[in-house]
């Protein structure tokens, strides 16, 4: 206990001036109050130490109230910030609504111009296979849809439908090798056989040297086969080329329609004038 004392004596008896000193202050003896000179100097002498006091306690109690604000904060952003997303989705969902609302009004308009019985359908799916072309829609042969009817939208043609069963058919895109169908140049009025190559791009066959064809030429459907209505779009030729030892031109259309982007189609319930082979199980 002794060596406790010796070791921290000075602080002892530090703390108990400081606790005399406040006492004093704070409530001063009559004899003190008699002395207010003395009463002065204590108060001179100890005014640092209360300013010091003063202002750890304001500090500490100001960050405090920060720290508490703070919280505060950090909560109402987090709450806005779901506010924000929810917002954000139902924005997101009513341009999708209003986008679908557009195409389908125009799909109507395409059908009435058409002046033949159709039925739309939503594309539902895309052939993996890497050697054919084709999309499925789920509307089949509940509707009246039958394999070799034509699918179209009002940027061109799709394509036709080669299987049909209930709640599902397989379409053939106009790209797939196995397409072929009666065109002809919109401005010349020459007439060729349209070919799938595959990718977004069809050739014409059997342009004769003579005929009269050239890059930007919209091709259409010329609709003597009724394998497509008259006048569908098919694409742009894109190339021409006149080879010499060949006795027809090669011609390179690009199709009117990007199928990948493809949502809604228009089926025209009517089958070709030409015999037609439906696609193998």
């Amino acid at each position: 206990m002794g060596s406790f004392f010796r070791k921290w004596w000075r602080l002892l008896a530090a703390v108990a001036l400081l606790f005399a000193a406040i006492q004093v202050y704070v409530r001063p003896s009559p004899a003190l109050e008699r002395a207010e000179p003395v009463r002065a100097a204590g108060t001179a002498l100890f005014r640092p130490f209360y300013l010091a006091v003063d202002f750890l306690h304001q500090g500490v109690s100001g960050i405090w109230t920060h720290y508490i604000a703070l919280v505060g904060v950090t909560r109402e952003n987090e709450r806005l910030r779901r506010e924000v997303a929810a917002l954000q989705e139902k924005l997101h969902e009513n341009r999708d609504a209003q986008l679908e609302n557009r195409r389908l009004k125009e799909l109507l308009r395409y059908s009435e111009s058409l002046e033949r019985r159709t039925v739309g359908a939503r594309v539902v799916g895309h052939a993996i296979s890497p050697w054919f072309q084709a999309i499925f829609v789920g509307t089949g042969s509940e509707a009246g849809v039958m394999a070799g009817m034509s699918v179209v939208t009002p940027h061109g043609a799709v394509g036709r439908v080669h299987q049909a069963r209930a709640g599902l058919s397989e379409i053939l895109l106009v790209t797939d090798g196995r397409f072929a169908a009666d065109v002809m140049v919109e401005r010349s009025r020459v007439r060729a056989i349209a070919e799938g190559i595959g990718g977004n791009f069809c050739r014409l066959k059997y342009v004769s040297p003579v005929h009269d064809v050239a890059v930007g030429d919209r091709i259409v459907f010329s609709g003597f086969d009724g394998s497509m209505p008259k006048g569908v779009l098919l694409g742009t030729v894109v190339s021409v080329d006149r080879p010499k030892e060949s006795l027809f031109q090669k011609v390179k259309v690009q199709c009117a329609v990007n199928f990948q982007d493809v949502e809604d189609v228009l089926v025209v319930l009517s089958r070709p004038s030409i015999p037609f082979r439906e696609g193998r199980e």
